[in-house]
């Protein structure tokens, strides 16, 4: 498997056979799409069974208006199904008839759990000559919400993902990408009873986030050495696996490590992947029970990628 970073240039540049999107509620749910859907021979659209409300309806309009084959109302458990039937038939009878398979993802508004599923499927078929970029919307600058909740549910983001911990008495290492909510990786570390954490903070094109992201992780930044604080660029995600990769080297012979992917989702896409490489690290969420009010996040404008490919000569 080879990564790399895409310039966003290549948003414009780029014909794909097949085009994955999300109808979520979130205003960005097709700005990837405005850009591709012109010079994409296949285009689907993947939907959510909860939160169909802020711009749910627009999205849902504006993809069935551009010629997208929309599912919608998927449920959790049955989205790897749909995702795996719907790009599994478009897989087999392309694979046959063209030397590179390019297809394109949109992260920007699929949950976690999702992209771990998607990237399961599309790393383990056996197609050969697939190259896959995965496009991401950074959404406009918000302020965070003023809800405060516990952590309340701690364990793998995927069965696959779950950490093999061979040494079980190992201490444990967090790897955490830091986001806007307060406490979430102290509670996490404590919870895990983590002796070492390591902390990336996102640095985005949108320079508001930043300061924001420091304010609300004051406290275990603080607590934590500042050579366990790493600063990432957002928009290059290449780099982020690599500095990821790294990280769990250093920390993996004395350590049983978990990378838990807050912040945006292009980090939790670049963990997912360093999990992959890494099979006896675990990738983990910690959340609350509690959802927060659906926030409609409008694109900034910003887009940021980053290509696998698997060919059959490397």
């Amino acid at each position: 498997m080879k990564y790399t970073t895409i310039e966003s240039d290549s948003l414009d540049a780029t014909k794909y056979k097949l085009l994955v999107s999300a109808l979520g509620f979130e205003s960005r749910s097709t700005a990837v799409s405005e850009k591709l859907a012109h010079k994409t021979e296949n285009r689907i659209a993947l939907g959510f069974d909860h939160n169909l409300t802020c711009s749910y309806s627009r999205n849902l309009s504006w993809f069935k208006e551009n010629d997208f084959q929309v599912i919608s109302e998927i449920s959790a458990e049955k989205f790897s199904g749909v995702f795996e039937h719907e790009v599994g038939k478009f897989l087999n009878e392309r694979s046959e008839q063209d030397a590179t398979v390019k297809i394109a993802i949109d992260i920007s508004c699929f949950d976690r759990r999702r992209m771990a599923e998607i990237l399961q499927f599309l790393l383990s078929n056996k197609s050969p000559n697939i190259e896959i970029d995965f496009w991401y919307c950074i959404g406009k600058f918000q302020p965070p919400q003023n809800e405060l909740s516990r952590n309340e549910v701690a364990g793998p983001i995927h069965k696959k993902y779950t950490g093999r911990f061979t040494e079980p008495g190992k201490p444990l290492a967090l790897v955490a990408g830091l986001g806007y909510e307060p406490g979430r990786v102290m509670g996490a570390a404590e919870y895990l009873q983590a002796s070492t954490v390591v902390a990336f903070l996102p640095q985005s094109p949108i320079s508001e986030y930043f300061e924001v992201v420091k304010t609300s992780n004051k406290t275990m930044l603080e607590e934590i050495e500042q050579r366990r604080t790493l600063d990432y660029d957002v928009t290059d995600p290449g780099r982020l696996i690599a500095t990821l990769d790294s990280i769990i080297r250093g920390l993996n012979d004395k350590h049983n490590i978990i990378l838990l992917p807050g912040g945006p989702k292009i980090f939790a896409l670049c963990a997912l992947i360093a999990g992959t490489l890494n099979r006896q690290v675990g990738v983990w969420r910690v959340s609350s029970c509690a959802s927060l009010n659906p926030n409609d996040v409008e694109s900034s404008g910003v887009f940021l990628g980053l290509r696998l490919s698997s060919h059959t000569d490397d």
